[in-house]
């Protein structure tokens, strides 16, 4: 199938091919092409009213469905569906007086939105303050679906039809289809797949037995394919022989996929091991690689799917803009492999789509088109930890592909390892006598945070801005990287006394020092030995990694205590659990929120989480949120 004809597809081709090989209607695609072909020499000045009444009612029709339009008044501004669908006409007069009540949709098959013809589904309208009807469709379908509760919506601009899917908790976009090219190229195939799949015996029938048999089918495949992976790993402790055994997993479902592990000693292994081609099984796509990851490399095999939406809303008293909600900073700290990533990803997404801007006459068109909205929200909103180089490297790919982003603020490391920079001024020696021309290391810390406060409110986008913010650049780098190397080796001490307190003190007492004194300090045999240590242990300093905490805080940290990959050691869970939010909790905002995710480990962790005294404790839905007693 043609690519422009067909997108987004979380139908599999086998099950394409299966709906391609369906019984045709000779009649009805004659009258499908009879009404998209009339509709051509009306295209391109048709209006939103000339496409509904033209094209897209004569095609719900000949889709056999009975429908009804909307009646011609709006709610609180936020319009209803443009068409409720429903399987027969007796069912439409059963419940037709009682439009846009619950009863109402509990008797619709689905729902439809239109635009007028050609119309960007992903963009909304540019110019002033933007009405519901002028925002991005696909979220206003999105809207509607969750407002009347009901299985399926249709969004179309007569040209382009999307058909999206309503499980229990979120939204799916099954899949989108471009007719006028499939008439234009005359790809009857196209135009079959279209009337099979947006047809009322398709949303009674054909895509739910689809999308049961994919279940069932890929299940079976990952059962097979964790079975291996168990065996390949069992007994395994270095992870330089895990990943490259493991990784074979995953490239096996995902050849195309460009997985770079992050360290180069892995790397060699890894190419060498996966230099045979192999065969993806035609029932897996993109869109399924993090569920399949965790399925097949952690130890808890259900994703977890959480309400985003009343977790980010969460205070009703505060008044919610655009501006507020896309200027919040969060961190997963367990991100796997990318299953919350992309949950929270969709919810910002969707949660902005919601909002007003804080000003009547605002727009920013950026954040009103789904694409550059969503790479808005991973370049400037969302950090993750991760301790997995497999993890983090199957979270980069599925984020390139699905969203065309690397999420840059996603690093590697060990969360629960690490030091604060703060910490440096409890192991300084006030006694130690300083060289003459060096600076005391407090007075080069705050300039450091300074500088970096300077750096982030700098444009690129203007000339001077920018010839500052590269001359700061360099002066950073230097400090950061010597910041790092001490806390890098304070942290070491905690494990093994390789380093003398003398050293270190000489370290900080150096921080002003030229490049000649830090190649000497780098050279020492235990210098070399404690940034070894560092490396094999993942050791992660937050500020250093994510310098805006230097001045700034999250709004949100989420933890999966539970998350274990494979070929890892469980350890205490409640432990871990108070090592978390011992390290997240200086990293967040006053009003801020903790997020744990317990999901069926809620009996084990919450009498423990309810003894805090330092914190106040929500738990709830199998989540407990925790924010900071007032002082």
């Amino acid at each position: 199938m043609h690519p422009s004809i067909l997108r987004n597809t979380l139908v599999s081709e086998s099950s394409i091919e299966k709906i391609l090989s369906l019984p045709r209607e000779d009649s009805i695609y004659a009258s499908l092409l009879e009404i998209l072909t009339k509709f051509q020499d009306m295209k391109d000045f048709a209006s939103e009213i000339h496409t509904e009444t033209n094209l897209i009612k004569p095609v719900l029709k000949n889709l056999g469905y009975a429908y009804e339009s909307k009646p011609k008044f709006f709610e609180e501004y936020v319009k209803s569906p443009d068409v409720a669908l429903f399987t027969s006409e007796e069912e439409r007069i059963k419940v037709s007086r009682l439009w846009g009540t619950i009863e109402y949709y509990n008797n619709v098959l689905g729902i439809l939105l239109l635009k007028r013809y050609g119309r960007n589904l992903q963009e909304g309208i540019s110019g002033f303050y933007l009405e519901f009807e002028n925002r991005i469709p696909i979220y206003q379908i999105i809207y509607l679906l969750k407002k009347s509760k009901t299985p399926w919506g249709i969004l179309t601009n007569g040209k382009n039809w999307i058909l999206v899917k309503k499980p229990v908790l979120f939204e799916e976009r099954i899949i989108e289809i471009d007719i006028e090219t499939s008439l234009i190229g005359g790809n009857e195939e196209a135009l079959h797949l279209f009337y099979q799949i947006f047809s009322l015996s398709g949303l009674k029938t054909i895509i739910p037995a689809i999308l049961e048999e994919e279940r069932i089918e890929l299940i079976g495949l990952l059962k097979e394919k964790k079975d291996l992976t168990q065996k390949s790993i069992k007994n395994l402790k270095k992870r330089v022989e895990i990943y490259p055994r493991i990784t074979n997993a995953f490239r096996e479902l995902f050849p195309e996929s460009n997985l770079t592990l992050t360290e180069g000693y892995l790397r060699e292994k890894r190419v060498e091991l996966m230099e045979k081609n192999y065969t993806k099984p035609k029932i897996i796509n993109e869109y399924n690689v993090s569920d399949i990851s965790a399925y097949l490399f952690n130890k808890r095999e259900s994703p977890t799917v959480l309400n985003l939406e009343e977790i980010i809303l969460q205070n009703k008293d505060k008044d919610y803009t655009k501006e507020g909600i896309l200027s919040q900073k969060i961190l997963d700290m367990t991100p796997g492999f990318g299953n919350l990533t992309a949950q929270l990803l969709e919810s910002f997404a969707y949660i902005s789509f919601t909002l007003p801007y804080k000003g009547k006459n605002t727009f920013v068109a950026e954040w009103e088109d789904e694409i550059t909205l969503k790479g808005y929200i991973i370049e400037n909103l969302l950090y993750g930890i991760e301790r997995s180089h497999l993890s983090l490297d199957i979270l980069q790919n599925m984020m390139s592909s699905l969203f065309n982003s690397r999420a840059k603020n996603y690093k590697l490391g060990n969360p629960l390892l690490g030091m604060s920079i703060k910490d440096i001024t409890n192991t300084l020696d006030t006694k130690n006598q300083m060289g003459l021309f060096n600076r005391h290391p407090r007075d080069i810390i705050q300039e450091f945070k300074e500088m970096y406060k300077l750096y982030f409110s700098l444009s690129e986008k203007i000339k001077e801005d920018l010839e500052i913010k590269n001359e700061l650049e360099v002066k950073l780098t230097k400090y950061k990287e010597r910041i790092k190397d001490i806390l890098d080796i304070i942290t070491t001490t905690y494990f093994y006394k390789m380093v003398e307190n003398k050293r270190i003190q000489d370290m900080l007492f150096s921080l002003d020092s030229d490049e000649s004194t830090w190649d000497v300090f780098r050279k020492k045999d235990w210098f070399v030995d404690a940034k070894e240590v560092s490396k094999r242990n993942d050791f992660f300093h937050l500020e250093i990694e994510f310098p805006f905490l230097l001045n700034n805080a999250f709004d949100f940290i989420f933890i999966q205590p539970a998350l274990n990959y494979t070929w890892e050691e469980e350890l205490p869970l409640t432990e871990v659990t108070k090592t978390y939010i011992k390290r997240g909790m200086p990293y967040l905002k006053q009003q801020g929120k903790l997020v744990i995710i317990l999901e069926d480990i809620q009996d084990v962790l919450a009498p423990e989480l309810k003894k805090s005294k330092r914190y106040e404790i929500e738990i709830k839905n199998g989540l407990a949120i925790l924010t900071k007693k007032s002082n």
